[in-house]
C-alpha cells in the first residue's frame, strides 16, 4: 500500500481519494466559519486553538495578545486558504504541506474539544450508538493523516523515555 503522503523531488506526492479531499474542504469551510464567528472567550474550541501565553497572568496575556493583534487568526485563515486551494493537487510544496499539517492539527483540536476527548479516551468511549461516534472516527482519521504528513516530512519517531530501574530516585520535572 502506497503512503498517503510521500517525499518526491523538492515536494510531496499526495495520494488521497476524492472523498477524503472533499471532507478536508468541508472541514476547512466549517473551521473558517468558526474562526470568523467566534473568539476564544466565546467558544472553548476556539480557545483551544489560541491558548493563553501567560495563563497565570491575565494582564500580561492581554498585553501579549494586543501586541500580536489578529496575526494568529490571520495565519490560521491563510493556512485554510492553502488547503482549500491545493485540496485537489497531486503534489504539494513543503510550505503547502506545512499548512496542511497546521490545519489538520487545528481540526483535530476543535473536534476533540467538541466531543470531549481526554487523554484516557478510547474507542470504547464512542460506541456506534453514541452520537459522537462518527465525529470520533473523523478525529481518528485526521490523526492518521497528520501522522502520514509528519512521516513524509521525515519527522523523527517519538520514543517513550527509558524506564528507570526499580527503586531508583529519578528527577521529576
Amino acid at each position: 500500500m502506497e503512503p498517503t503522503f510521500r517525499a518526491q523531488g523538492d515536494g510531496y506526492a499526495v495520494h488521497l481519494s476524492k472523498g477524503v479531499r472533499g471532507l478536508l474542504v468541508e472541514l476547512c469551510q466549517q473551521s473558517r466559519a468558526l474562526l470568523e464567528a467566534e473568539d476564544p472567550s466565546s467558544d472553548p474550541a476556539v480557545a483551544r486553538l489560541f491558548p493563553p501565553a501567560y495563563e497565570d497572568d491575565p494582564l500580561r496575556n492581554l498585553e501579549f495578545e494586543t501586541n500580536l493583534g489578529g496575526a494568529p487568526r490571520t495565519g490560521k485563515l491563510e493556512a485554510i486558504d492553502t488547503v482549500e486551494r491545493t485540496a485537489k493537487a497531486s503534489t504539494l510544496t513543503e510550505d503547502e504541506l506545512l499548512a496542511w499539517v497546521g490545519v489538520v492539527n487545528d481540526l483535530r483540536l476543535v473536534l476533540g474539544t467538541r466531543i470531549e476527548i481526554t487523554e484516557e479516551a478510547t474507542e470504547e468511549d464512542f460506541t456506534p450508538d453514541d452520537p459522537r461516534h462518527e465525529s470520533y472516527r473523523v478525529y481518528q482519521f485526521l490523526g492518521y493523516l497528520l501522522q502520514e504528513m509528519l512521516e513524509a516530512m521525515g519527522a523523527p519517531d517519538v520514543e517513550p523515555p527509558p524506564e528507570e530501574p526499580e527503586g531508583s530516585v529519578g528527577r521529576r520535572d
